[in-house]
């Protein structure tokens, strides 16, 4: 303890010195505590058996209805002849250029028709494949007008005798397996897939 000049002792600072060690900093504040909720994160439910077997199947139709439509355009001149006789017959006294017209019509018409229900059912998988129960009702009446269409073109796009053999085998094949893959779409263990996906979102509205 220091001793001043009039005798009296000076106690000792308690300020630290500027040398000294330093204090140490308050810690940041916490965050504040939310309420709410984050949304639960939604697993990817993988198809079963059934719907990816229902899925082989229709892409094995549009296959063999894309076949029947590039066969069909790539022998067109053939089914051109053979519809001019048939086209003419029915109308004996109309006029070349009019049956011709006609007979492209009729022909890539019908090709058009094929196209157009293999695009509408592909695009209906797609959705239905997002778990999107209304595709899945879409679809079955779309079955029914494709096999109206099948019977429809098949004698326009299918040549008669052992010609038409190979396009007479894919029109069958296209409906057949469109109609084999609406069935699976409807087995009890596709439904649950199918209907997961609204169990999902009523959980994900549920309030916390």
């Amino acid at each position: 303890m220091a001793q001043q000049a009039d005798g009296s002792r000076q106690s000792p600072s308690t300020t630290p010195s500027a040398i000294g060690p330093t204090a140490r900093p308050a810690p940041p504040p916490r965050p504040g505590v939310s309420l709410s909720v984050p949304p639960p994160i939604t697993a990817a439910v993988v198809p079963p058996g059934t719907a990816r077997l229902s899925r082989s199947l229709w892409v094995a139709s549009f296959v063999a209805g894309i076949a029947v439509v590039v066969f069909g355009f790539l022998g067109r001149d053939a089914h051109f002849e053979r519809l001019k006789g048939v086209i003419g017959g029915m109308v004996p006294d109309g006029d070349a250029q009019a049956v011709e017209g006609s007979t492209a019509v009729v022909f890539l018409g019908s090709l058009a028709m094929i196209a157009l229900v293999v695009a509408m059912e592909a695009v209906l998988l797609a959705v239905l494949f997002k778990r999107r129960v209304w595709a899945r009702w879409t679809l079955a009446p779309l079955v029914l007008l494709h096999a109206v269409v099948t019977v429809i073109t098949a004698d326009f796009v299918v040549a008669p005798g052992p010609d038409g053999v190979l396009a007479t085998v894919l029109l069958a094949a296209q409906f057949i397996l469109a109609a084999a893959g609406l069935i699976l779409l409807f087995f009890p263990s596709t439904t649950a897939w199918l209907l997961s996906e609204k169990y999902s979102e009523r959980l994900s509205e549920r309030p916390a």
